[in-house]
């Protein structure tokens, strides 16, 4: 111990000890020279003497320099085998084991800067995984981290040797192949990516779905910067996300003017909430059979200060994505509930929300809000499920709806959510009413058609036992047919124009019981 507190390091004990051992020898020697052959101290040979002085230094420095030279080879070793692992996990994604984005970008910008070799465009594939966030929400993020990880799987071992695949992070991966194919090549590509997820992967709560979307683009001689390459596969995937189902898109100049475009969209939706330009206007609903007002749908506006009102369908898309979408949506639903206390009851109101409305954990708590602040009875407000809803998206939000239920709110879905549902699911929801939309069967089958789809639908809700509303009458003949169809409620611009709230209390003062046509 005490050795160690004067020579802390290993190479100053060595060198001590051969030291010791450099003045042990040559002592012996001239000992034993001196005592059993000259048999006198007084005759020392002075070779042996000055041998006797220098041999500790010698030993020791040369004691001292081996284990020097040791310890520097152990420190270089664990140096190396440090580098080694820093450098895997800079460069590896640990979930996955795949590469991860940092080996992404050097590998993308030594391709970039291949001097001396003739430039490859390679192909980049964005793969973004459908319903990831439905699996963690669904089944807990330990399934959604083994989701990550049998997808890892699959990629790495169908194009090991073929191609390199890195998880760029979150539900993200990249796949990169080498040389400059053509876009067949890369298209075929992109669909064996698709059809590893035919097969559900199997977790340790059951199995589990999934499908993706790819962004396609291509490594360009003027490309900078890896985030280049990423923004224009990006670009891409944001429209093969678009088209829904495994889907691939390869990117065009075109895509990125779309891109623009929403973007001046958005800020200027922004713009329009910090300047409280939206405002609701109200489509009265009548009774069929006998004209009498029976509540109001609530309806967006915004008053943009160059193009005047404009009505919801021309910025419900760019709104809704955005993160604006939920924002704007619980504040026109908490002006409609404020709003509808006001009418005398049994008066009911319709809202559509949002589909991010729809998804939110916290819709169920919020509706309870605007209920409670606005002093409304459940049982006056429905909420309305749009058209664009699958029988998978709706399996997801089934839980806002059965909690819809659950308060006292009721349930309307559009003609086209009913349609794609299986009869199961609608028998499990519940809902209150179905609500045929004549706009969008006017768009799909033409004006000429949409009477006879009108009696169509009117008839199918019959016989699912459900109460029938027609939006968008615009003709005597469509509300003639809805009334004979047996359809309860209607409503449109050939009933009554969207209104402007202080024109509500008159027309239900002045309306009631009235024939429907008179409100117009």
């Amino acid at each position: 111990m005490m050795l160690r507190t004067f020579l802390p390091k290993p190479e100053q004990r060595f060198a001590a000890a051969g030291a010791a051992l450099g003045a042990l020898f040559p002592a012996i020697w001239l000992t034993t020279e001196t005592l059993f052959i000259d048999r006198s101290f007084a005759h020392w040979n002075f070779s042996g003497a000055l041998a006797a002085g220098v041999m500790p230094f010698f030993v020791g420095a040369s004691f001292y320099r081996w284990s020097y030279s040791r310890r520097l080879e152990r420190e270089l070793r664990a140096a190396r085998r440090a580098e080694r692992r820093l450098r895997n996990e800079v460069h590896r994604d640990r979930l996955t084991g795949l590469e991860n984005r940092s080996a992404l970008e050097v590998d993308v910008l030594r391709a970039l800067r291949s001097d001396g070799t003739p430039f490859e465009r390679r192909p980049l594939l964005l793969i973004d995984l459908d319903r990831f966030k439905a699996v963690n929400d669904t089944m807990g993020h330990d399934a959604g981290d083994r989701l990550l990880s049998g997808i890892g799987t699959r990629l790495r071992r169908a194009f090991a040797g073929e191609a390199t695949v890195y998880r760029l992070g979150g539900d993200e991966f990249v796949l990169v192949a080498p040389g400059s194919p053509s876009d067949a090549e890369v298209a075929a590509l992109a669909n064996r990516v698709k059809a590893l997820f035919d097969v559900p992967f199997d977790l340790e709560d059951g199995q589990a779905a999934s499908g993706c979307s790819i962004g396609v683009t291509f490594l360009e001689p003027g490309d900078l910067s890896t985030g280049a390459v990423l923004k224009r596969a990006d670009l891409a995937l944001y429209e093969a996300k678009e088209m829904r189902g495994n889907s691939h898109v390869f990117y065009a100049p075109h895509i990125a003017q779309a891109a623009e475009s929403r973007a001046e969209a958005e800020r200027d939706l922004a713009r329009a909430v910090a300047q409280r330009e939206f405002f609701l206007e109200y489509m009265p609903i009548a009774g069929a059979a006998s004209g009498a007002i029976r509540g109001f749908e609530a309806l967006l506006r915004w008053l943009h200060p160059v193009r005047g009102v404009i009505g919801t369908e021309a910025f419900a898309e760019p709104l809704e994505q955005g993160a604006l979408a939920l924002s704007v949506g619980n504040w026109a639903l908490r002006q409609a509930c404020r709003q509808a206390a006001s009418w005398p009851s049994p008066v009911g109101l319709t809202v559509a929300p949002f589909a991010l409305q729809l998804w939110d954990r916290d819709f169920i708590g919020h509706i309870k809000t605007c209920l409670g602040e606005a002093g409304l009875a459940p049982g006056r407000l429905t909420i309305e499920v749009p058209e664009a809803y699958s029988a998978g998206d709706m399996a997801l939000i089934g839980e806002n709806l059965h909690g819809l239920r659950a308060l006292g709110v009721r349930i309307a879905l559009s003609g086209g959510v009913a349609a794609s549902l299986p009869l199961s699911l609608i028998g499990e929801l519940q809902p209150d009413q179905l609500t045929v939309d004549l706009p969008a069967i006017r768009t799909v089958h033409g004006s000429e058609r949409s009477v006879a789809l009108l009696a169509c639908l009117v008839k199918t809700g019959q016989v699912l036992r459900l109460p029938v509303a027609v939006r968008g009458v615009a003709r005597e003949s469509e509300m003639d047919c809805a009334r004979t169809a047996g359809a309860v409620e209607a409503w449109g611009v050939w009933i009554s124009p969207a209104l402007p709230a202080r024109d509500l209390a008159a027309l239900l003062r002045d309306a009631g019981g009235e024939d429907t046509r008179r409100l117009a």
